[in-house]
């Protein structure tokens, strides 16, 4: 790629004396192609160097004239070593012209078309090779858990075996993906038994997200990864790109080794709190300077920072991947409170979500009681904040599904939520496709209800204001919309690309919308129930594994992290912040000046 740079020279005025550090820069410019034609909804990427004040990389779009402009201002010179450059499904950077004095900087980027879309089409691309739904379902649950596939590292193994050039090319793919997926199953006995297994205690390679049919999924893995996985052609985002010219994602890099897994922001000054499961901690970063401290859980053993909740007084609540405790964060002083949880009979419980509402703030029933789903003993339960009392329910078991046991067996409890009277929480099992309610009041379930695929994975769950629940359905990539008040599916929507995995989605108060997040496909969604229509936004880098969206109520950016868990996985490591651009909310958020104002509503 040709670089040209060209810079302007301030004028000297006689008697003003400037310091280099008090000026700032302002970034724009234009995308365009070969032939100087304007590119709308082209990627602008700065990934700034590791000291520099605030985001470790802003990426912004390109309106439909093809002009980019960056927000605020940036204490850095930009020069032809800055790494700014433009990305765009099916298109090729190839040229970048700089014009920049100390104070602004004009940048015309050059795209070609390409066929190839290997570089920037997302992981999910290659699973529509997979014609058949229910299979396709199938595989994501059984391989998509903890990682893409098939990210880069996974189409480089598909080239190593290529190299080989065995006389037999299937079954030096069947023995080298069986080798893969042995090594995947003791990854996640590794990562889900930390904070339980002994020292020199050999490994359950059948514990929790392994792949029980592994012959299966190696059979396949050999036949429709019977190539390279270096070429792809024809793929688009299925929906409209919703990105405009005022969209901008704020990433904040976290050092190495992590295992974040999740974000949200809270106080004033603003703070990205990330969960890294690996370490026992919640990692702040200030979004203004981008300066990061360690708010360590104070327990004597491993809890595993798992799922994140923002309380209606500012503070976060914070539920554990290990053992049995609940924290809740005061992130202005620091201070934390924990609960070590036991049943009534000793046993201990497994929390996954905390009851929250419309608005994704935790919320209690009418006695001030938490409720949350039991991912360990397949049951809804709750605690009292108060004395600690922890009291459970299993949930009932669907008779359709119960002649399979392996289903049973994975029938966890995963989503949570409660209705807007205080007297339900509904939630999700994540691995037979049912989801049910429970009545606080007279401690009666409702339901279960069964979705068409037993691998529909319904996940992380929301619910809107006037109690309408949205389930993401991670294996077969759609999303539920099922109305509490009258116990009926509305309907069962196709995401515009049913490998892209959503993890979960978050109903928006004031947009009347509900995002979705994917774990396969490295864009968020944005359905409107009003006319049932999709749009998307394009992250900014591939293995972009999401889960949780929160929404600040200020200003309605949208808050999350690139989660991937696993330390071994070779994705990015990162917290995000994303305005929309759509100026929906009237309060504007900017990291130089970010605060938490009252939220409009």
């Amino acid at each position: 790629m040709t670089r040209r740079i060209r810079f302007k020279t301030l004028p000297v005025i006689l008697g003003l004396l400037f310091s280099a550090q008090a000026l700032a820069t302002s970034i724009n410019g234009i995308v365009v192609d070969q032939n100087g034609n304007p590119l709308a909804n082209m990627q602008v990427i700065y990934d700034r160097d590791e000291d520099d004040r605030g985001a470790s990389v802003v990426t912004v779009f390109t309106g439909a004239d093809g002009h980019f402009a960056f927000p605020d201002d940036y204490p850095e010179r930009i020069n032809e070593a800055s790494n700014i450059s433009s990305r765009g499904l099916g298109f090729q950077q190839i040229d970048r012209i700089i014009e920049a004095d100390r104070r602004a900087a004009s940048i015309t980027l050059v795209m070609k078309a390409v066929a190839n879309q290997v570089n920037t089409a997302p992981a999910s691309a290659w699973l529509a090779r997979i014609g058949d739904h229910a299979e396709q379902a199938a595989f994501i649950m059984n391989c998509i858990d903890c990682h893409q596939v098939p990210a880069s590292e996974v189409r480089n193994f598909a080239a190593m075996i290529d190299d080989v050039h065995a006389s037999d090319p299937l079954l030096a793919r069947q023995q080298s993906w069986d080798s893969i997926v042995k090594y995947m199953n003791f990854l996640s006995a590794w990562e889900f038994s930390r904070g339980a297994r002994a020292e020199g205690v050999e490994l359950d390679t059948e514990a929790v997200y392994a792949v029980e049919n592994s012959q299966d999924v190696v059979n396949l893995l050999a036949n429709i990864f019977d190539d390279r996985l270096d070429h792809i052609e024809g793929y688009d985002w299925g929906a409209p790109v919703i990105a405009t010219a005022d969209t901008v994602i704020w990433d904040y890099e976290v050092p190495e080794p992590n295992a974040i897994r999740e974000a949200v922001m809270l106080g004033d000054p603003a703070m990205l709190l990330a969960a890294d499961v690996s370490a026992n901690r919640i990692v702040g970063i200030d979004v203004r300077t981008g300066r990061q401290r360690d708010f360590e859980v104070p327990t004597d053993y491993t809890i595993g920072p798992h799922s994140l909740h923002r309380g209606p007084d500012g503070t976060l609540w914070v539920t554990p991947l290990f053992n049995n405790t609940v924290a809740q964060l005061n992130p202005a002083s620091g201070e934390w409170d924990t609960w070590e949880l036991t049943t009534s009979t000793g046993g201990g419980v497994g929390i996954h979500d905390l009851s929250f509402g419309y608005d994704h703030e935790l919320l209690t029933d009418a006695e001030g009681k938490v409720w949350f789903s039991d991912i360990g003993n397949r049951a809804v339960g709750y605690f009292d904040p108060v004395d600690g009392k922890t009291e459970i329910w299993n949930t009932p078991v669907a008779e359709s599904r119960a002649a399979d046991s392996a289903l049973y067996g994975t029938a966890a409890v995963y989503g949570l939520v409660m209705t807007a009277d205080q007297n339900e929480v509904w939630y999700s099992q994540l691995g037979n496709g049912v989801f049910g309610g429970f009545r606080i009041d007279t401690k009666e379930f409702i339901g279960p209800f069964v979705l068409p695929d037993a691998n529909a994975g319904p996940r992380r769950i929301t619910i809107s204001d006037d109690d309408i629940m949205y389930l993401a359905l991670y294996g077969t990539g759609q999303i539920a919309e099922f109305d509490i008040r009258s116990r009926e599916m509305i309907a069962i929507h196709d995401l515009p690309d049913t490998a892209s995995a959503p993890y979960s989605v978050t109903w928006d108060p004031v947009r009347k919308v509900v995002w979705v997040p994917t774990s396969n496909g490295d864009v968020i969604y944005r359905f409107d129930p009003t006319n049932r229509e999709f749009g998307v936004i394009p992250m900014p880098r591939e293995q972009a594994f999401l889960r949780m969206i929160d929404i600040d109520p200020a200003t309605g950016v949208l808050v999350s992290s690139y989660a991937n868990i696993v330390e071994n996985v070779n994705g990015p490591r990162m917290a995000f912040i994303v305005d929309p651009g759509d100026g929906a909310y009237p309060n504007k958020f900017s990291p130089s000046s970010a605060s938490a104002p009252t939220p409009a509503r």
